[in-house]
């Protein structure tokens, strides 16, 4: 379960920025479930307030972890400091795997790993490793097999172990490959038509099943999905979706493009939903509510609400424009990003003093009217 996550000197983020999960002692029972963490975590604010930005956090600090062995030896490291700053970027996310804790922290600059160390909580907190530059410094015994391990400047520890089938680490690797995201260093990916969807659902009846019954759920005048397959003109196979419509006619098939832009997006986001409630992941959604109806907002957020659909307790980290999810969400559960003078900052809005927020009104309206900010000023 991931606990919180932040980076400093990150895009906008001169100062910093954090998104937590983890719930006060404040919370309701009927929010908190008697739970220290959410499974759900809203992020809100003016267009260029810098929440995509906020996103983008926990999908590099996953990247790195995981894939950075595969860049080659002397390639630049990604990321993108505070306006071309040269101070060092740093990155840090608190999780925790069974029922232990742990703690990541990185600094890098684009140019190499300045410093990457990994602590654990059990009874007291133990710090695991430290390398610093390309030299581990520090590390405890059941991890003295990394002392054989050629570190890279633009690789992570925990990449590099995978890659040298450092079973120790690996619990650590997993936790942070099973972060999903429609987001990237460069923004919000392309949601168009790609093949590998349909063959993923080809290959996988769970998440036909399942995307079917959302869509199905969302009224928009389908009955089923079926995958088709053909050759191209290479010889190689192709996966398209066909989709069976309500209409009293003879032929009621349509192809995807036919559909709705609503139909499409569900379409093509439902496999992250189904593969971060599968697996007990973090799903990382840049504005969630494109092309779709508020009134379809909540089935997607009640996915990871319910114990009933999100038994591994997976967890969904969103941005959205759309207001009528605030009720919904609380302030226990919705960070605000503003900026000021082209500087962003965060807040949760349960960390607002006095009343103006309180549990048994909604705070849409509140919101709406730029009192705890999170507005454009137009």
């Amino acid at each position: 379960m991931l606990l919180k996550y932040g980076a400093e000197n990150f895009f906008c983020f001169k100062e910093g920025a954090e998104a937590s999960f983890e719930l006060s002692s404040h919370c309701p029972i009927a929010i908190s479930r008697g739970n220290k963490f959410s499974n759900l975590l809203c992020v809100k604010g003016a267009n260029g307030s810098g929440k995509t930005n906020i996103l983008k956090i926990l999908p590099f600090i996953g990247f790195f972890c995981t894939d950075s062995f595969n860049n080659k030896p002397d390639a630049p490291i990604p990321v993108f400091p505070y306006f071309d700053s040269e101070e060092p970027i740093k990155f840090y996310c608190d999780f925790i795997i069974g029922k232990t804790e742990y703690y990541y922290d990185l600094i890098i600059n684009n140019n190499k790993v300045i410093s990457e160390s990994i602590s654990r909580k059990r009874k007291k907190t133990v710090l695991l490793l430290k390398r610093e530059g390309n030299k581990l410094k520090e590390n405890i015994k059941e991890f003295s097999k990394l002392n054989d391990i050629k570190l890279r400047s633009n690789a992570s520890i925990i990449s590099t172990a995978n890659q040298y089938e450092f079973e120790e680490l690996k619990h650590i690797y997993i936790f942070f490959s099973r972060i999903y995201t429609n987001v990237g260093l460069l923004g919000r990916f392309d949601n168009k038509y790609d093949n590998n969807t349909s063959k993923f659902y080809h290959d996988n009846e769970k998440a036909l099943k399942f995307s079917i019954e959302m869509i199905k759920k969302s009224d928009l005048g389908i009955n089923n999905i079926s995958i088709e397959t053909r050759k191209n003109e290479k010889g190689d196979e192709e996966f398209f979706p066909t989709f069976e419509h309500d209409a009293s006619v003879n032929n009621n098939v349509l192809t995807y493009y036919a559909q709705s832009s609503g139909t499409k997006e569900l379409y093509n986001i439902l496999p992250y939903y189904r593969v971060t409630l599968d697996s007990g992941g973090v799903l990382v959604l840049d504005e969630f509510d494109i092309n779709l109806h508020p009134h379809i907002l909540p089935l997607l957020i009640e996915l990871f609400d319910d114990e009933k659909t999100n038994p591994h307790n997976a967890q969904m980290i969103f941005s959205t424009h759309h207001d009528s999810i605030l009720d919904y969400m609380g302030k226990y559960r919705t960070i605000v990003v503003n900026k000021e003078k082209s500087e962003s900052y965060t807040f949760r809005l349960d960390e607002i003093p006095g009343d103006i927020l309180r549990n048994d009104r909604p705070i849409r309206a509140i919101y709406d009217a730029g009192k705890v900010s999170g507005v454009p000023r137009v």
